[in-house]
């Protein structure tokens, strides 16, 4: 597949297989993550989840809008039907401010990991209805740029999550026929 230039890495996640998500501390402020963003990179447990333009949950976030009530809109746009087209998926809130319930191609929870607003966002899609819960991570950016030390805070970030492997696709590196 030389057109995708998968760049997978690899890195063996020894933790326990409950999901623990490691949060800032901070209180989140919606307001603050409306605009646009940058998918730049994936990180994943499970490798049919973006293994092709076509996967399940190989999106492009493209920006997030705070509602009234406190949900969280995405605006992500997906390779369908041999055309990019942008769907919208509203996140609604729940008791903790970093967790959201969403219903998008098998995903049921959004969860923040971290974010400073003006640079970097780090974002999770997870199914906790299975027993052996699979794992979708995104690193979001602001301004397309290369900064190896954010991608190395999304690396650290989303390794406690899992013991199983982790598959991580570069986005920097890639042809992304639905990447803005």
């Amino acid at each position: 597949m030389p057109c995708l230039l998968l760049t997978l890495g690899m890195a063996l996640v020894c933790s326990v297989q409950a999901t623990d998500i490691p949060q800032t501390k901070q209180n989140l402020e919606l307001p603050k993550l409306a605009g646009a963003w940058h998918s730049t990179a994936m990180a994943t447990n499970n490798i049919s989840l973006m293994v092709t333009v076509k996967s399940a949950l190989r999106v492009h976030v493209t920006s997030l809008w705070p509602t009234p009530e406190d949900h969280l809109e995405i605006v992500l746009h997906r390779w369908e039907n041999n055309s990019c087209v942008e769907k919208k998926v509203l996140e609604e809130k729940t008791e903790n401010p970093k967790k959201f319930k969403i219903n998008y191609m098998g995903a049921n929870e959004a969860m923040l990991l971290d974010t400073d607003y003006d640079n970097f966002l780090f974002l999770c899609l997870t199914d906790t209805t299975t027993r052996i819960q699979s794992l979708m991570c995104q690193y979001l950016a602001r301004v397309l740029v290369e900064d190896n030390e954010i991608m190395k805070g999304f690396i650290r970030a989303f390794r406690p999550l899992h013991k199983r492997l982790w598959y991580l696709l570069d986005l920097r590196k890639t042809e992304e026929p639905c990447h803005f």
